[in-house]
């Protein structure tokens, strides 16, 4: 008996679940079930993206941290908010909550600016 997929067709990676499960079914040998093909190290993941993110079969953000640290660090609050929603729907990052939390306060102190003078409360926090 032969342990080889037939035929396996293209999936667009706006297909999320479909995309992950081709990626799976690409990488892992032998699998018997959906189940088996989730299961890293003995773990049961919850979604076919999180099979692949502990396979490490997605790139990693590290490009887009390094981009959106340099705007943080030349560009107005809403050049960075545009440059993460261009991350976001053109780039599909595989922990876009990772880099919200990370780059947030950059790009929201506009915001907070404004907050804070339209309250005449200086030391007031999100």
């Amino acid at each position: 008996m032969i342990d080889a997929l037939g035929r396996l067709y293209t999936v667009h990676p706006n297909n999320l679940e479909c995309f992950y499960l081709r990626l799976l079914l690409l990488n892992v040998r032998g699998p018997t079930s959906f189940e088996e093909l989730r299961t890293v190290d003995g773990q049961v993941c919850a979604t076919y993206r999180a099979a692949c993110q502990e396979l490490n079969l997605l790139e990693n953000d590290a490009h887009w941290d390094i981009s959106l640290a340099d705007g943080s660090n030349i560009a107005q609050p809403q050049q960075i908010r545009t440059l993460f929603a261009i991350i976001l729907t053109t780039c599909f990052p595989s922990n876009p909550k990772d880099l919200w939390e990370k780059y947030r306060d950059y790009m929201s102190e506009d915001f907070l600016h404004r907050l804070r003078t339209s309250n005449q409360i200086p030391d007031i926090q999100f």
